[in-house]
């Protein structure tokens, strides 16, 4: 089939769409992604396992008018004029939404040629959008009075053909709350690929680089949701103990939140190395860099506590002790299999102490034998097998 990823962001880097693609390529399919423009890539790029098309939107329709999609209907007939262009000349057989917002547009085309639909929801998304930062500027609480995200979240993800979602807890979200079909919806959790988390991918220069500092490392997103300050706040406490502390951030930072404003408070600037976004190919190398990883995300939203994030199966296959929140289900995947230790949400003198504990081997990392069930390899196999029956029908069978 001609599949038509659609993507509210710039690839790369997402590197869930790009397993996906190259999963479903694997499959005999062909893949193609629509996404933003990046101004150093160009607007057509044929790679080896899929075809990328950027599409130009300057900034202010990308993060100004995209939060006024409910309301104004500028942002979606943008999308579907650009989506168009591609549709006539490819004919595509599936259009795969990535994340709700644009699951409006490709119903549309679902409607007008007889396509399938894909909504791929990387999280509980009508629950994240209301505890974003831009939401709770004065501006952002009136939009979201005005924007019923619930309600379009359960109209589209009942028009289509299939639902993914992350985790267990948010198939049965969907479910419950919103009655979908059972056969319908899969959980495709977003696990890492085992030729890029293995031994055989660590650049040793980066782990020589950090070899004489005791490095806490996050990779990932930067913002308010991601409980960073926690780690920040609890190195005025860490470094009088560990003086050769390091916290180390791989990511994009997200505004308005700013890391280095809080690291300025505690004067704890000079223990905190910030390096931006990195390659995936680059991520296993830090995390075997460090001694400690963590993400202790505050746990005020049912998102947020239905699912793991990536973050922690990447920690957990290249085997470092990881501090996390108590999160519901993160804290007990990493309990479980005493990967770590969940501690209080927001809580720094609790992540210090965390912290001590591993550096005096008062925690003993488990050795687990699940590895392979936290790889992509074996994750992916419902969505290889619901893409197959969505085959079948297309062809009448």
């Amino acid at each position: 089939m001609k599949i038509l990823m659609v993507l509210e962001s710039d690839f790369p880097p997402d590197s869930r769409v790009e397993k996906e693609a190259i999963s479903l390529f694997e499959q005999g399919h062909e893949i193609h992604i629509i996404c933003y423009s990046n101004e150093r890539l160009p607007e057509f790029e044929l790679k080896d396992k899929f075809t990328i098309h950027r599409i130009k939107f300057s900034g202010f329709f990308r993060y100004k008018i995209s939060v006024l999609a409910l309301v104004l209907p500028f942002y979606f007939i943008k999308w579907r004029k650009a989506i168009n262009r591609s549709y006539k000349k490819y004919l595509f057989d599936v259009i795969h939404v990535h994340d709700l917002p644009l699951s409006k547009v490709g119903y549309y085309f679902k409607k007008k040629y007889g396509c399938q639909l894909v909504c791929d929801q990387h999280e509980f998304y009508s629950n994240w959008i209301y505890e974003t930062a831009h939401m709770n500027t004065l501006l952002g609480k009136i939009i979201a009075r005005i924007s019923n995200w619930k309600s379009y979240e359960k109209k589209y993800l009942n028009l289509a053909d299939l639902i993914i979602t992350v985790a267990k807890p948010l198939e049965e979200n969907y479910l419950q709350k919103y009655d979908v079909k059972k056969d319908k919806i899969i959980t495709v959790p977003n696990t890492p690929t085992k030729n890029i988390y293995c031994r055989k991918n660590i650049q040793q220069e980066i782990v020589e680089k950090y070899k004489k500092d005791f490095v806490i490392f996050y990779a990932g997103g930067i913002d308010i949701l991601r409980g960073i300050d926690t780690a920040i706040r609890a190195l005025k406490i860490i470094k009088g103990k560990i003086p050769n502390v390091k916290l180390l951030l791989c990511g994009k930072i997200r505004k308005p939140y700013d890391p280095f404003k809080t690291a300025n408070i505690y004067n704890v600037t000079d223990v905190v190395d910030f390096k931006g976004w990195i390659d995936e190919d680059e991520i296993p190398s830090y995390i075997s860099a460090s001694q400690i990883c963590f993400f202790t995300p505050p746990v005020n939203r049912d998102e947020i506590n239905k699912t793991i994030a990536t973050k922690i199966y990447q920690y957990a296959i290249m085997e470092r002790p990881m501090i996390v929140s108590d999160a519901k289900m993160m804290k007990d995947f990493v309990e479980k299999n005493k990967l770590g230790i969940a501690i209080k949400t927001n809580d720094s003198e609790a992540f210090a102490n965390a912290v001590f504990d591993i550096y005096n081997h008062k925690f003993s990392l488990g050795k687990n034998d699940a590895n392979e069930d936290w790889l992509w390899e074996k994750t992916v196999s419902p969505l290889i097998l619901k893409y197959n029956y969505l085959e079948q029908i297309r062809n009448g069978k």
